[in-house]
């Protein structure tokens, strides 16, 4: 058994790190024994994570060559592409290993919407496992929405060749089956797989903890601020440090607490790389010493023993979210799209914006009394982390749903082949 994850991009962007871990440690439960292979556009900066689970990498050399072989005339990479060389000679070891895998697997988050340009840069790979008779599976997703008919197009074009697309709240569910009219059949609603992922075990987050200068005896707030965020949103960075140093201020000073910056993604652009604003903010706050910095090469588990181990999360990256909820933790979300309200509705059972647990990031910014609803949940703390209680045993059964029901499409679609 051959198994790819597919459309990884960089995982110190521990989101994606969660994601890829979390599906692999599942994938080898239900298929003992199997070769799991990622395939990422960038082997050098993902080889520490990888190596660390075991996975073995395969470049992904078709998003290279549409960045990097259009010249400055214009002339489309197709063209380029005839003129031979290393790339083409990758393409072509690539497109002969494709039709090995018994099973790819779209690693899954948010990239299937508008809110970063068209998902078609991410379905070349796609469309050649699925002409290879690959069956492809997207797990675990937001879907949508889509601002251009060719976005809603491009993903429908491979979604329909698809045997299971699983989605990770209900909004997204709603909007597939009903604004892209998918088949039921095909569709499920699941839960992010992150909610499968293990935190590092023992006394790890005690003592990394202390070593940011944390003292055990008081409570924790982690506050997950994002580089990208602005940029995602199209506000302005200035406004952004402006209301996270407001909002830190207020949690200082009402409630007793200490404030853990949490970066959880470290990426090559600095307009995305959150160690950047974190270190602005602790600037802007003159190195308050209530507040420290979670510094190190940190994976995904590790992160998640940290924020485990915090009464609060307070989180503009979503997978900061999960990491808290699937703890326990009571988490508030800033955000800019529709998986925050989501995520935090179907986890909650409750519509997260009606109760106070979510604030859009333009209203974040633009109004000091959203802090208010971050302190009411710091007050009700206790209550949210008994619901989550109660909660988490079905989100992981949603969790897990994922890859139970991947045996039998493998096994159907292996039979459809040798039928064929």
């Amino acid at each position: 058994m051959k198994i790819l994850i597919c459309m990884v991009t960089l995982m110190t962007n521990r989101g994606v790190d969660a994601l890829v871990t979390s599906k692999a440690a599942e994938l080898a439960k239900v298929f003992p024994g199997a070769q799991i292979d990622v395939m990422t556009r960038n082997v050098t900066a993902n080889r520490p994570f990888a190596e660390q689970r075991g996975l073995r990498m395969v470049e992904d050399p078709f998003y290279g060559w549409r960045q990097n072989f259009v010249d400055k005339a214009g002339l489309l990479a197709p063209l380029a592409m005839k003129l031979g060389g290393k790339p083409m000679q990758a393409l072509e070891e690539v497109g002969r290993l494709l039709p090995s895998y018994d099973l790819a697997v779209f690693t899954g988050g948010d990239n299937i919407s508008s809110d970063y340009g068209s998902p078609d840069n991410y379905f070349v790979p796609v469309r050649k496992l699925m002409a290879a008779n690959v069956p492809v599976v997207f797990l675990g997703q937001s879907i949508g929405p889509f601002r251009a008919v060719e976005h809603r197009e491009s993903f429908l074009s491979v979604a329909r060749h698809s045997p299971l697309v699983t989605v990770r709240e209900t909004a997204s569910y709603n909007y597939v089956l009903n604004d892209l009219g998918m088949a039921p059949q095909t569709v499920r609603l699941t839960a992010d797989t992150a909610f499968l992922l293990e935190p590092t075990p023992g006394d790890f987050g005690a003592k990394i903890m202390q070593s940011f200068g944390l003292d055990p005896a008081r409570p924790v707030i982690a506050l997950s601020v994002s580089g990208g965020i602005s940029l995602f949103a199209s506000a302005d960075n200035t406004s952004h440090l402006d209301a996270l140093e407001r909002l830190t201020h207020r949690l200082l000073a009402e409630t007793g607490a200490q404030v853990l910056l949490i970066p959880h993604v470290e990426d090559t652009d600095p307009s995305n790389n959150d160690l950047i604003v974190a270190d602005a903010l602790m600037r802007r706050l003159d190195f308050n010493p209530n507040v420290r910095l979670a510094r190190g090469f940190l994976t995904s588990n590790e992160f998640k023993a940290i924020i485990a181990r915090c009464q609060m999360v307070v989180a503009e990256r979503m997978h900061v979210a999960i990491g808290g909820l699937s703890s326990g933790v009571p988490t508030f979300v800033i955000g800019y799209s529709v998986k925050g309200h989501g995520i935090m509705s179907d986890t909650l059972g409750v519509d997260s914006r009606d109760e106070g647990l979510v604030v859009p990031l333009d209203t974040f910014l633009s109004d000091p009394q959203s802090d208010e609803k971050v302190l009411a949940v710091w007050n009700r703390r206790d209550a949210y982390a008994a619901i989550l209680q109660q909660r988490l045993p079905e989100m992981r059964a949603k969790a897990k749903l994922n890859f139970e029901l991947l045996p039998g499409i493998v096994a159907e679609w292996k039979a459809g082949r040798k039928a064929g």
